[in-house]
Formats: C-alpha cells, sequence, structure tokens
C-alpha cells in the first residue's frame, strides 16, 4: 500500500515534465526554425511476480516534418522547403539548425544571427567551408577590345568627327577618344583618311579606308586596330569595326541617306572596375553578387545537410542540432538530391501543430489527475487502516 504512494507520486512527476515539454513547444510555436519535441514514457520495476514502481521520462523525440514558410522580406532570410538542415561552423565543431535568419558580419561572413555561428557554404569537391565575401567586395575592369561604328559619311563633307567615345583601358580607366575621318576625294575618290586621336587631340592611329561602287567598304577595308595605353605604360588593342562589302548596317558612303555625315559609335565592350551593390540568394543557395559595372558573380553556394539516421541528431539548445552519427550524413546542394530548393527573403516557422498540443494537454491533466487520485486513494486507505487498528 506504501507503495502506491510512490508510484503515485512518480505519475505526477513524470506527467509534470511531460507539461513541461508541451508548454515549450507552444512558447515556441512563432520561433522560426522550432522543432516541436514530446516526452516518452517508460514503466519503472515491474519485474517478474512483483507490481511496477511507476513510470519516468525516458527521453525526448523531436518531429522533424516541415513547418510553414513565412515571407519576411529580409535580405538573407532563407528557408528550407524539404527535408535537411543549415549547416554551422565554431571552431571545430559543426551544428545543424532550419532557422535560416542569416546575415553578414563586418568581417563580411555570412553568419547566423541567432547563435553568431558561421554559415558553412560548399565547394565544388562538396567540403565545407566559410563563406566569406571579404575578396568579393570589387570587381576587376574588363578592358575594351572592340568598337563598332554606324551611319553614313556623305561624299560632300571634307571632314568629320567622332567626339568623346570612352573606351576602357587594362586599369580600368576611362580614356575618351576621338575619331575623325578626312575625305581624300581629291587624291583616290571613294577613300577617307580615318584618325584615332586621344584627349589630348594628339594621332595615334591613322588609316585609310576605301569604299566600293556600292557605299560599303571594299574587301579587307572594314576593319583596323590600334592600341590603348593605361597610365602604367601598357598598350590593349583595341579592334575598330567600320563595316564590311556589301553590309549597310556599318558605316556607308553615299548621298542617298541626305548631304550630312552622322557616324556614331553603335557600341563598344570593356567595363570599369565594379563595386558590390547588392548581394541576395538565389532559390538553389547560391550567393548573387551585383556590381556597380553591371557584372554578376555566383562564387558561393550555402551547404545543406540531410541524414540517413534522422535520430542521430541531438538538440544542443534551442534550434541548433548536434550530430552523433555523422556517418549517415549527405551534404548537398540545395535542388540536387535530396534537397527541395529554398524560399527566399522567407523563414521557416516551427513544426508545433497547436490542436496536437491542446491535446496532449487534457492527457497529461487526465493522467496527472489520476495520479493524484491513487495518493488520495492510497491516503485514505492508510487512514482507515490506522482507525482500525487504533487502541488495539
Amino acid at each position: 500500500m506504501l507503495q502506491a504512494f510512490f508510484t503515485g507520486l512518480a505519475g505526477l512527476n513524470t506527467y509534470s515534465q511531460s507539461l513541461d515539454t508541451v508548454s515549450n513547444n507552444i512558447a515556441n510555436m512563432n520561433t522560426p526554425g522550432y522543432r516541436g519535441t514530446e516526452s516518452f514514457f517508460k514503466a519503472i520495476g515491474g519485474e517478474q511476480g512483483q507490481s511496477g514502481l511507476g513510470a519516468e521520462i525516458s527521453g525526448q523525440g523531436h518531429r522533424f516534418s516541415v513547418g510553414d514558410i513565412r515571407q519576411t522580406g529580409n535580405e538573407f532570410d532563407v528557408a528550407l522547403t524539404g527535408n535537411g538542415f543549415f549547416v554551422l561552423m565554431d571552431d571545430n565543431n559543426t551544428y545543424y539548425t532550419r532557422s535560416g535568419k542569416f546575415d553578414f558580419n563586418q568581417d563580411n561572413v555570412l553568419i547566423d544571427t541567432i547563435t553568431g555561428f558561421k554559415v558553412a557554404g560548399i565547394d565544388d569537391e562538396g567540403k565545407l567551408q566559410e563563406i566569406n565575401l571579404s575578396n568579393y567586395q570589387a570587381i576587376k575592369p574588363t578592358a575594351s577590345t572592340s568598337i563598332s561604328l554606324t551611319g553614313n559619311l556623305s561624299p560632300d563633307d571634307d571632314t568629320y568627327q567622332i567626339p568623346n567615345a570612352t573606351l576602357i583601358n587594362s586599369l580600368g580607366e576611362d580614356v575618351d577618344v576621338s575619331i575623325r575621318f578626312t575625305n581624300e576625294k581629291a587624291i583616290i575618290p571613294n577613300r577617307w583618311r580615318v584618325e584615332v586621336l586621344n584627349d589630348n587631340g594628339n594621332v595615334i592611329h591613322t588609316e585609310s579606308l576605301l569604299f566600293g561602287p556600292d557605299g560599303t567598304p571594299s574587301a579587307g577595308q572594314g576593319t583596323f586596330t590600334f592600341d590603348l595605353a593605361d597610365s602604367s605604360g601598357n598598350d590593349t588593342p583595341v579592334e575598330v569595326k567600320i563595316g564590311q562589302l556589301g553590309d549597310f548596317s556599318g558605316v556607308t558612303h553615299t548621298n542617298s541617306t541626305g548631304t550630312d555625315s552622322n557616324v556614331s559609335v553603335l557600341k563598344s565592350d570593356g567595363k570599369p572596375t565594379g563595386t558590390l551593390i547588392n548581394r541576395s540568394f538565389t532559390d538553389e543557395g547560391v550567393i548573387k553578387l551585383k556590381y556597380s559595372n553591371g557584372d554578376e558573380l555566383t562564387p558561393l553556394t550555402l551547404a545543406l545537410a540531410d541524414f540517413d539516421n534522422i535520430q542521430s541528431l541531438e538538440l544542443d539548445s534551442g534550434t541548433i542540432f548536434t550530430a552523433s552519427d555523422n556517418a549517415s550524413r549527405v551534404l548537398g546542394r540545395a535542388g540536387e538530391l535530396r534537397f527541395s530548393k529554398l524560399a527566399t527573403k522567407s523563414v521557416e516557422n516551427s513544426n508545433v501543430d497547436l490542436s496536437q498540443e491542446f491535446a496532449d494537454m487534457l492527457v497529461i491533466q487526465r493522467g496527472y489527475q489520476a495520479s493524484s487520485r491513487v495518493l488520495n486513494v492510497a491516503n485514505q486507505m492508510i487512514e482507515q487502516l490506522y482507525e482500525n487498528t487504533r487502541g488495539r
């Protein structure tokens, strides 16, 4: 009979601990990446021929179903839409989370804003690495290598000049050049002298341009190359594309379009030094970098991890897990193998089901009441025994 007191007390303690688990789930129902937990009971004692000694909590399990996705608008928030975890690194330790609330710190390293741990990327060999943008704050210039012209040179004009055609040299410096055309019809009909001038007005290259009867450049006359210098004394060859025989999209020599020359730069390549102006994630976990010169880079990718033995994950704290069985770990990228694509500018809410938690609370309450009733009944029986035996 006395054992009933201890058995009932064990029940009270067990249900009390289980209520703690439910209350923690409810408290974290809006915590990004939180995984709901549940308590497991086990019997105490109960050897052959003997009654049991009550129950106790044998441990806690985690629910790894996917929670609802909520948009935040924050550039570096990402959410997993399927199985897997983000990988975090701290010194020599590795952690796993589904929180996805990331940002870059003052050292341009991507971190988890909740723990401060570094967010791991994955390289081409499948190895983990930190995501550090220190070497991507600027992008090298691309020197101009070609310039294309279009328009018409009127046979009635003596000279015509294209002013301030901006090119990029090998150091990323803007260089303004002018292209001057001089009609040499007095010497050879349909021939023009072409001169390239630097920003000081000095001629740095001279060519002859001969047009055919149809008004397009004669064969072999449509292109030439000059050297574009930089402040260090280095030269970059630049090809000037004037046109070609039978092609009226380039420079022509005819009166059919009017009496005034109108040659201009159609396009030129080359880009100056670019500074980083935007960072974002794609739905494949790739970090997309945009630069002021229009260039884009995608140098780094978020690492994802999943486990064949999901029960090897142990809660470290909050929403952070550690793994006791790394042999079952699978690393990869979003959209590949077993991993789904990510939801950008979003976070995954907890997977706590409030209706399930309320149902568990009712079960816990009934169990707690029943255990309490056992104590009351045992107490009444002992009191009755005491009354019946008093005075004997």
